[in-house]
């Protein structure tokens, strides 16, 4: 999966790297430059080393989508850095205008926006450039957005960052910018959301999705569950003993199939908060499975959700929902109506601003220097 991005600005000598652009310029160059500062300073610092044993040549499986709602297409062109270089340079043979779409980069000019998501550990293998034009009414937004998100020519992304402001200007599912911004719905789709696998169905290339795919983003989902976890144990441990905890216990710890994460003593009365984590913002949803449901529903102890947003190795967002008990009955009696033999798994939340209290930021523990 892209997990290293990049933004830059295009100039006119990039927009030789395109057929139509170098048969009416007078420079010689049939390429567009990656700044060092951010491909080696940055995203690849062994790049250098690797690149020495290939003559200074990576092979790149590259996909190009864009400008406006155009599809990706494959080509395979190399990443190079000649002995005078500066910079490095996605070159090769010129990119044609593929067929069917014969002014499809007739359209770029100098300032239009390039987003680069690269695949590989320590050297990119495949790269896929999204093309931003000013002058694509499909990118006027996006490129607004990122034309005040981009300082310098050219800079490396977050994956949330791009995330969150694509979900903020609401670009539609089926632009191609979402082929770099899949993590969070691909995750979601791996462990069964509905809404997840639905939007993912709506973006570009989605029929290009492995089953190694999925495995890995099931895997990234569980870890990142698991972090959720820990967070919470740490913002729980820290108040222990204070007014806020009398006691409390971390019950998925050892018993996996637990329908709670934690058992919770405030006063003398327990209760069980289930830990929903994302590394996106709060709105994203979540999935209640139908043992938590039954478990909320008809427990004994109240029930509460602690929804971990923004979660990432330095700490997230939390925020612990109402008691749902009611909430949860309210969801069963909807399953009543179900036809005889028809059982659901669960559902999938959106969660509730009015459902949920104030945002408390928690912190990952420091680790203690031997």
């Amino acid at each position: 999966m892209i997990s290293k991005l990049a933004l830059k600005r295009l100039t006119e000598s990039d927009l030789t790297f395109f057929e139509w652009h170098f048969r009416r310029s007078a420079s010689n160059q049939k390429a567009i430059n990656l700044n060092a500062d951010v491909l080696t300073g940055h995203l690849y610092p062994a790049l250098d080393v690797v690149a020495r044993r290939r003559q200074n040549k990576i092979g790149i499986d590259l996909w190009i989508a864009g400008p406006g709602a155009a599809g990706p297409f494959n080509l395979q062109r190399k990443i190079i850095k000649g002995a005078a270089y500066k910079n490095w340079r996605l070159d090769g043979e010129l990119v044609y205008n593929p067929g069917g779409t014969p002014d499809r980069f007739k359209s770029l000019r100098p300032g239009d926006l390039a987003l680069f998501g690269f695949e590989g550990e320590l050297s990119p293998d495949t790269l896929t450039v999204v093309l931003v034009g000013q002058d694509a009414p499909q990118d006027q937004t996006l490129f607004r957005g990122l034309d005040g998100l981009l300082t310098g020519s050219m800079m490396a992304v977050e994956g949330a960052d791009l995330g969150e402001l694509c979900g903020r200007l609401r670009v539609p599912q089926s632009h191609p910018v979402w082929l770099l911004v899949s993590d969070e719905d691909l995750a979601e789709a791996a462990m069964g959301q509905a809404l997840a696998v639905e939007r993912l169905l709506k973006r570009p290339r989605a029929a290009s999705l492995s089953q190694e795919d999925l495995r890995a983003a099931k895997r990234a989902a569980e870890e990142l569950g698991r972090l959720g976890e820990e967070l919470v144990d740490f913002h729980l441990s820290e108040r222990l003993g204070t007014a806020e905890i009398a006691d409390y216990a971390w019950v998925s710890d050892v018993n996996a199939i637990s329908p709670f994460d934690f058992h919770i003593r405030r006063t003398s009365r327990w209760e069980k908060l289930e830990v929903k984590t994302t590394a996106g913002d709060f709105s994203r949803e979540f999935y209640l499975s139908l043992n938590e449901l039954r478990d909320m529903a008809h427990g004994e102890e109240d029930y509460f959700i602690g929804r971990v947003y923004q979660a990432s190795a330095e700490g997230a967002k939390l925020r612990y929902s109402q008691e749902l008990r009611a909430y949860g009955r309210a969801i069963l009696d909807a399953f009543s109506g179900l036809p005889p033999g028809v059982t659901p798994n669960g559902v999938t939340i959106r969660p509730d601003e009015a459902v949920f209290g104030e945002e408390i930021n928690i912190n990952a523990p420091v680790a203690q220097e031997e």
